[in-house]
């Protein structure tokens, strides 16, 4: 199947090869688990990098920027034929499209010399590398296409999304969480540990 009119065609990205075929549940289950997650991380880190401590702000920006990347790879059908992207999701999300990239190809360029590799181009002096100013144009264009492809999703898919899991006021901040709660020792999880506004 070709990509409908509410795609975005990518040279490298071939439907018909494609490895991933999700049903409706599978689609949805990802879409809780990993495209919120990193919707979650993106605004969480984006938040902190007005920190104090230098090594604070490093760790958030490498955050942001991990983060930022896989969702313009997502909403950009740049994943490989065995990941996920936003054309599995053609069947559901209407007339979808998401917004010119001309504003961010720039900050995208030095994003991935400055922290994605080990390069010559790698930079040193401040006004070479990346502000915050750079870093909100990313924010919105991610905030903005995410926004208008949950809006474009049919009713009955939408109303499925689990939103709530990508609102940083919504996570406690416990030493250490996973999906069952305190482990022994901290480890990566895509189950933060979430307020909630049922009554006890």
């Amino acid at each position: 199947m070709r990509p409908t009119s509410g795609a975005i065609p990518n040279r490298n990205y071939s439907p018909e090869a494609r490895e991933v075929t999700l049903t409706k549940e599978e689609l949805l289950d990802y879409f809780n688990e990993h495209v919120l997650y990193e919707l979650l991380m993106l605004r969480y880190a984006k938040g902190r990098l007005r920190s104090q401590t230098q090594i604070l702000w490093n760790s958030m920006f490498a955050t942001f920027n991990v983060s930022a990347r896989n969702l313009y790879e997502f909403l950009n059908n740049k994943g490989g034929n065995n990941e996920i992207n936003v054309h599995d999701y053609r069947a559901f999300y209407g007339n979808f499209e998401r917004s010119s990239i001309s504003d961010i190809t720039g900050t995208l360029q030095l994003l991935n010399e400055q922290c994605f590799h080990m390069g010559k181009k790698r930079p040193k002096a401040v006004d070479k590398k990346v502000n915050l100013d750079r870093i909100q144009t990313v924010f919105d264009w991610v905030e903005g296409n995410v926004t208008s492809l949950l809006n474009n999703f049919e009713t009955s898919f939408r109303a499925q999304i689990q939103i709530e899991r990508a609102d940083p006021s919504r996570v406690t901040h416990a030493e250490v969480s996973g999906p069952t709660g305190a482990s022994p020792s901290p480890s990566a999880t895509n189950h933060p540990t979430f307020l909630s506004n049922k009554k006890q």
